[in-house]
């Protein structure tokens, strides 16, 4: 006979919305799944591990009488016109949880390595002048010397900036390496992880443009300098007060800082100023808030650009493309987590089972070809 399970609505619900599956859809899959919430009928122990499965949750926090009490372990800063988002999806949840566990070993890693604290880091008091920090970080990412002129290459250059002063980046736009948990930008743009030894940047990368990936990149590593972890999304605005305004501000200035705005003087149409954002590496409504922020265009002439830029939202999108595999797995690791998990493994002081449940795989193929396209071999 079939172990049967008590379960409570409001535990089931909890798991779907984490999930963000709906009633509809889950009823497909588990017929009786009314029947279990409506108190008239119990799931086997089975089907309630598939249940589990199904809604990316645990089989201890379904048994639960009540939703555990899932908070946020970092600071949250997001906003979406300017209210905060409540409840964390799953998604979000366990992302923070997987990358968390990347910076816990590769602290341990780098403090074998000799590591010590990176000296930029709680650098900064949002006191500080956003002008001042951005000239600072210009200097230490060496931004002087990148020659990029297209957004694309900005985060390629960018990206590898901020790995060389130290700090782990890292990019994805969905759970692990699960193609079907699509990470939400609505909720989300990035978040920073605060450690002295090993600093952590994310950038959600679904569906957004090279642009707002770059605006993200300098917006957490501003997090950074102030000395703490936090999630951030939603306003790019460079007025207001607070945190994240004041690191809108540091992203804005380091991408165009004052000398280069000059290059806007010319500038009369949507496609001019677009043309010129991409050139620095921002889009074209980043551009216009930082132009009106430096009193370059009135108000006026700023929300006439602004809105028509808005309308001509579909210009900024990135461009697709298959890419390639272990590209794709290198940015989700993070190259310099990549290169350590890799090296450790070789070298006999990581097994291969946890580093291939780092990698996300299971084959020892994806982790030589992981090895040969980082030329660690």
């Amino acid at each position: 006979m079939s172990t049967r399970v008590a379960v409570s609505e409001p535990v089931l619900s909890w798991a779907l919305q984490r999930s963000e599956r709906t009633f509809e859809d889950a009823l497909t899959k588990y017929p009786k799944l009314g029947d279990w919430m409506g108190g008239s009928g119990q799931p086997t122990l089975h089907d309630l591990e598939k249940f589990a499965a199904y809604t990316h949750t645990s089989l201890g926090a379904l048994i639960m009488p009540e939703p555990p009490d899932e908070a946020l372990p970092i600071a949250d800063m997001r906003t979406r016109e300017s209210a905060a988002i409540e409840r964390p999806s799953g998604n979000l949840l366990d992302t923070i949880d997987r990358y968390q566990q990347f910076q816990d070993w590769y602290h341990d890693y780098a403090l074998e390595q000799g590591a010590e604290k990176l000296p930029f880091l709680g650098s900064a008091s949002t006191q500080d002048s956003p002008r001042v920090i951005a000239r600072r970080v210009r200097s230490l990412l060496q931004l002087d010397h990148v020659s990029a002129t297209e957004t694309q290459q900005w985060r390629h250059d960018l990206v590898a900036a901020l790995e060389g002063v130290g700090v782990l980046v890292m990019r994805s736009g969905v759970v692990g390496t699960s193609n079907t948990r699509k990470l939400s930008t609505r909720e989300f743009r990035g978040f920073s992880l605060y450690d002295d030894i090993a600093p952590l940047i994310f950038v959600n990368v679904a569906d957004e443009p090279y642009s707002a990936q770059n605006f993200t990149l300098l917006h957490e590593f501003a997090h950074l300098l102030l000395g703490h972890s936090a999630l951030s999304g939603g306003d790019r605005l460079l007025g207001g007060t607070g945190e994240e305004a004041w690191c809108n501000r540091v992203a804005a200035c380091v991408l165009l800082p004052d000398e280069v705005l000059k290059a806007f003087n010319e500038a009369t149409t949507v496609q001019d100023y677009r043309a010129l954002a991409r050139r620095f590496g921002v889009s074209a409504e980043v551009a216009l808030h930082r132009l009106y922020g430096a009193h370059r265009i009135d108000e006026e002439r700023y929300g006439a650009l602004l809105e028509a830029v808005r309308a001509d939202y579909g210009g900024e999108k990135r461009r697709s493309g298959g890419g390639n595999y272990y590209n794709t797995l290198t940015a989700r690791l993070g190259r310099s987590f990549a290169t350590a998990i890799v090296t450790s493994t070789l070298e006999g002081r990581t097994g291969f089972t946890e580093s291939f449940r780092m990698i996300g795989t299971h084959k020892r193929e994806v982790f030589d070809k992981l090895a040969r396209h980082l030329q660690v071999v």
